[in-house]
């Protein structure tokens, strides 16, 4: 058996790490790693980019930490983002992530106890930016 832990948020600044907390309409998700789980089994990962900051470029990273992630801190790149501002008048064209599905991880983690998930972007900055990460436990 597994379980989920969905988690989302807004990346508005390269070379900061932002702490994920919120899942849509919850406000406060548990991050207690579910009793019986002892592993990521799978990370499932996904930004958008509104590409209102001129010529921004950025790798997207993925921090999984606090206790419950034994053996310490464990950093995902899992996109790529970049574009230009269109000329005055028209659209911008916004940049999406295809969404990163990573199988067969094998991150253990310690039930009972909080996982931190985090996003950075490292880079130049896109603008505003948006992030959902899905954890899954085994």
């Amino acid at each position: 058996m597994s379980r989920t832990l969905t988690l989302i948020g807004d990346v508005n600044a390269v070379d900061t790490r932002t702490v994920l907390t919120g899942q849509g309409s919850v406000t406060a998700p548990s991050l207690v790693v579910p009793s019986g789980m002892t592993k990521i089994s799978k990370v499932i990962a996904c930004i958008a980019a509104d590409n209102l900051a001129n010529n921004g470029a950025v790798a997207a990273l993925l921090r999984l930490g606090g206790s419950a992630v034994l053996g310490g801190e464990q950093v995902i790149v899992f996109a790529g983002l970049g574009g230009m501002v269109v000329q005055t008048g028209s659209d911008a064209a916004p940049s999406i992530s295809h969404p990163f599905v990573l199988n067969d991880v094998d991150i253990a983690v310690q039930a009972s106890d909080s996982i931190t998930v985090s996003v950075e972007m490292a880079g130049v900055d896109p603008g505003d930016s948006a992030v959902a990460i899905t954890l899954v436990y085994a």
